[in-house]
């Protein structure tokens, strides 16, 4: 979706933003180079650390990691026509800058304060790295693409409810026009398929739990130690892979007072509404950019099924909730709806 005008707030401020990780960071080292041993502490999990990097190495990670991120945020200013990258990667970018600053400040200030790596505490640097993590969205705020998406967003909604409406008006004037099938009494059922590239990634995954299983037997010993040591691994595999394969193909119908999406491939239930629940259906384009990606989602006020760039129904629930499905008729499955709720 293609913003019209769209400008960049407060550049100066955006670039400075940006920019000001890997200005600290260099800054801090500059201070702290002759203070710094040759291994830094770099993980706590209580009041000492547990972790060490040789400085060396953690020097000019942390600090291309920020600069890495400035370069990233710089670079997707430039793609004022596709708002959707823009907002991603200027995020991505203020967010690795500044973690990777505020992780490298932390660390350093806390090693060069002690006496030895092994008693840096990090004490008050905890408070810097929420900061720098809070700190890692600033570009993207101060830049004003959010806000000035989330109104277009809004504003593109309502002109394809208003639409879908007003063919939905125009649909039930046909109907008394000439006799039609009773909405109210028809079922509705159809499938959808992701993409191949979802389909390859299954693949995949169950190659990776194949060879997961296998492997522990082909490599010979004692199968005991072996297999308990491959449980994790396969048990998250096979999750991960029953999840997708229940998302890939999916089944959407319309019977009684229950619209049901399940999995096609696996039968499992995945979202069942009943009528009453809604308050309003309608017919609309799903980006899913703007449903949190593909697959099933969760996202803040409500949740989606979607399968790709396609149409699909929008629901507006009673709960204040909305959901959103990709499926090839969703004007009919629309009107259904519609017609049962009225």
């Amino acid at each position: 979706m293609a913003i019209a005008g769209t400008g960049i707030r407060n550049r100066p401020l955006t670039c400075l933003l940006l920019l000001l990780p890997a200005a600290l960071s260099g800054a801090t080292y500059a201070l702290l180079a002759g203070d710094l041993p040759e291994m830094t502490a770099t993980h706590w999990s209580s009041t000492y650390p547990d972790g060490f990097t040789r400085t060396a190495v953690f020097v000019p990670v942390c600090i291309g990691l920020t600069v890495v991120g400035a370069i990233t945020g710089m670079f997707s200013l430039k793609l004022r026509n596709k708002p959707a990258l823009l907002m991603m990667l200027l995020f991505a970018g203020g967010l690795l800058a500044w973690s990777a600053a505020g992780v490298f400040v932390s660390s350093a200030v806390s090693t060069a304060l002690a006496e030895t790596p092994e008693t840096a505490v990090l004490g008050g640097m905890m408070v810097l790295l929420i900061a720098c993590a809070l700190l890692g969205i600033a570009p993207l705020w101060a830049s004003g693409i959010y806000q000035q998406y989330t109104r277009q967003s809004n504003e593109d909604r309502q002109q394809r409810i208003d639409a879908a409406q007003s063919v939905q008006r125009t649909d039930a004037v046909e109907a008394f026009a000439e006799p039609q099938p009773d909405s109210r009494q028809a079922e509705f059922k159809q499938t959808m398929a992701a993409p191949w590239w979802m389909w390859m990634l299954c693949l995949v995954l169950f190659a990776t739990l194949i060879v997961a299983v296998v492997l522990p037997f082909l490599a010979g010993g004692s199968h005991d130690g072996s297999l308990a040591s491959v449980i994790l691994p396969v048990a998250l595999s096979a999750a991960v892979c029953v999840l997708m394969l229940g998302v890939i193909w999916i089944r959407v119908s319309i019977i009684g007072d229950r619209f049901r999406v399940s999995s096609a491939l696996l039968g499992i239930p995945m979202r069942t509404i009943k009528i009453t629940d809604i308050e309003s259906v309608t017919s609309e384009k799903i980006e899913p950019m703007m449903w949190g990606g593909w697959g099933w989602r969760i996202i803040p006020g409500g949740s989606a099924i979607v399968m790709k760039e396609h149409e699909g129904l929008v629901f507006d629930l009673k709960n204040k909730k909305r959901f959103a499905v990709t499926i090839p008729d969703s004007r009919q499955a629309a009107n259904v709806l519609n017609a049962r709720m009225g």
